[in-house]
């Protein structure tokens, strides 16, 4: 009992009294070569935790932090509206833990922020691009770099006053079977709710749809419909569930129809009453797109053609509806390997997320949008994001801050493509990039494109040999397992995290294993080495001139 006792107090973090951890704390996330704050103010009342953050570099907004837990030194932040997730272990004087975002995780540590630090130069504000030329040379080493390291295969277009300024397709030759152009599509996923809700504003400017219509007035059958309007739809503050969230494989392999996809959204209810939170729902877009044509009386693709694509010339974008081809599949890197990903049936997305379309199509859509090629100033500006809101989306618009500067636009990802366009108002230019095949974050890579674009200091990531990692993760596989002792009553979990061997004693706190040598592992902090028998199924622990043997399960 002595030992398992002195196992605890050494491997767990000295305790952490909950009067501390109310208060500022501040992390850095490294994002390939840029540093991104993120600072967290923990609040406590009659025992429970709540927290805010925000993020200083992204417009300084504050985001709303859904869970805040802090148990056995272990602190976690769930925040529903970024689909992201903070887990941290408490460390003498700070937490160390890991940053999820869309399964993406990155390792970041808080401190507490006492606001003394002095300021960044980074902190400081952007200067404007203003007659500045873009560094295109600088784009073009910063994509051939991500391409001879297989970290990317996709498209971007970039458009200063109305005119593209620079184009790069890159990637597509690490698929030398797949058939590819200029002119080929790719499929755009929640941009196309823009192009939904600019159509719906066109219908609101002829008067045939009210922002203030009931969704009864349509279908009173969902839930709560007597008190959504298109409007809380549009701007994702209805209350409406998400059909398409999660769980959405069920929508891959075939059309389901709409009588199955609006008893999923019956079924799935509300979460709040409208105007009380934000959550994205494709459940509403869903609705909208029907209503769309319900009220114009005619197909989603027939509109799309009439109201967007004719009238502003763009030549490559469609509906699924339209049955598009030269449509680039999605791709995923495994071990070095680009193998293709098993998408929607977009027939079950229409006006949600099936719209293929061309970097240089989006920049057209966009800049016509700004230029008041599809509706009115005053519909506009109706669209657009309220700064200080609490409701983080317009009318089927975004904000997509960078330090100081921000542009407008969407963003959009199905299980295979990942887009963005958006159109700064006051430098007059528009970035539209589809990502189609993902190995480095396409987040992280759209802010290295924002770094050279406003000619920041900016290194290029760092990456590991593909074929180098995907070995050394095969070979901490075969030490995988639950491990029991007859020396000492304590059972042992080992496992992989990302490219690391890990370790945790039943009820206690994880820790990191360090190879030394072939099948020698330690943890220097606690004087553990661990040596494994994989052959044998066994394997060794030392820790203070003593050995335990263990046998695995």
């Amino acid at each position: 009992m002595k030992t398992k006792l002195l196992w605890v107090l050494i491997l767990l973090a000295q305790t952490f009294y909950a009067q501390d951890l109310t208060g500022s704390w501040k992390g850095e996330l490294d994002l390939g070569g840029t540093q991104l704050p993120l600072i967290f103010n923990i609040k406590k009342e009659n025992n429970t935790y709540t927290s805010s953050a925000r993020s200083p570099k992204q417009g300084d907004k504050i985001i709303t932090v859904d869970k805040t837990e802090f148990t056995n030194n272990e602190l976690i932040f769930e925040m529903n509206e970024l689909d992201a997730s903070y887990k941290g272990q408490y460390k003498a004087d700070h937490f160390e833990g890991t940053f999820t975002q869309r399964g993406r995780s990155f390792p970041m540590n808080l401190f507490k922020n006492n606001g003394t630090e002095k300021s960044n130069p980074k902190d400081e504000k952007l200067k404007d691009i203003g007659n500045r030329e873009i560094n295109t040379a600088k784009l073009n080493d910063y994509f051939n770099y991500l391409t001879q390291n297989k970290q990317g295969i996709g498209s971007i277009s970039i458009f200063r006053k109305g005119k593209e300024v620079y184009q790069n397709d890159f990637g597509q030759d690490q698929l030398p079977n797949v058939k590819w152009d200029s002119n080929t599509r790719y499929q755009v996923g929640s941009v196309s709710k823009l192009f939904t809700a600019i159509m719906l504003m066109q219908q609101v400017e002829k008067g045939k749809l009210n922002l203030s219509d009931k969704l009864s007035k349509y279908y009173p059958d969902v839930p709560n419909a007597d008190k959504i309007t298109i409007e809380t739809i549009m701007n994702h503050t209805s209350g409406l569930g998400d059909y398409a969230g999660e769980h959405y494989q069920w929508l891959f392999k075939r059309p389901v129809g709409d009588k199955v996809i609006l008893d999923t959204i019956n079924a799935q209810g509300v979460e709040f009453q409208p105007g009380e939170k934000t959550r994205y729902s494709n459940s509403g877009y869903y609705l909208l797109s029907r209503i769309l044509e319900k009220v114009a009386k005619k197909p989603y693709n027939v509109l799309l053609k009439e109201n967007i694509t004719s009238k502003a010339g763009m030549k490559n974008t469609f509906s699924v509806l339209d049955d598009p081809k030269n449509v680039f599949r999605g791709y995923e890197n495994e071990n070095g390997i680009w193998k293709e990903v098993e998408d929607f049936d977009f027939h079950n997305c229409v006006g949600v997320g099936d719209i293929v379309s061309t970097p240089n199509d989006l920049n057209i859509l966009i800049n016509a949008l700004f230029n008041g090629k599809f509706v009115k100033k005053e519909t506009l500006d109706k669209m657009m994001p309220k700064p200080g809101s609490k409701v983080v989306f317009g009318l089927g618009m975004m904000a997509v801050p960078f330090y100081n500067q921000v542009s407008f636009g969407h963003g959009g990802d199905t299980a295979g493509s990942h887009a963005v366009t958006s159109y700064s108002k006051k430098e007059d230019y528009s970035v539209s990039m589809v990502i189609n095949g993902e190995n480095y974050p396409h987040n992280t890579l759209s802010i290295g494109v924002l770094n050279i674009i406003y000619d920041q200091d900016f290194e290029f990531p760092k990456f590991e040999n593909t074929k180098e990692t995907a070995a050394y993760n095969g070979e901490l596989k075969k030490y995988i397992g639950d491990y029991t002792s007859p020396d000492i009553p304590l059972d042992l979990k080992i496992f992989v995290n990302g490219d690391k061997l890990f370790a945790q004693g039943k009820g206690q706190a994880e820790f990191p294993l360090e190879l030394v040598e072939k099948d020698q592992f330690g943890f220097e902090k606690a004087g553990i080495k661990i040596n494994f028998f994989p052959e044998k199924n066994q394997m060794q622990l030392l820790q203070n001139g003593k050995t335990y043997n263990f046998t695995k399960k």
